[in-house]
């Protein structure tokens, strides 16, 4: 799964959740397809920063 994609994903798992919002809890969601260390790594690239996240919410 591309950098892009797990960003999305992140976005769409971050507006339907109720609770805490964690790498852990996504991957969890996926039955572990998606590492939450890649999760954490996509997440922490420059290319998506904290104001990307916010501009999609």
């Amino acid at each position: 799964m591309e950098q892009g994609e797990i960003f999305d994903l992140y976005v769409d798992y971050f507006l339907s959740s109720f609770g805490q919002v964690t790498a852990t809890g996504l991957s969890a969601i996926t039955d572990g397809l998606i590492s939450h260390y890649k999760i954490t790594r996509s997440l922490s690239e420059p290319e998506f920063g904290p104001k990307d996240l916010w501009k999609e919410v």
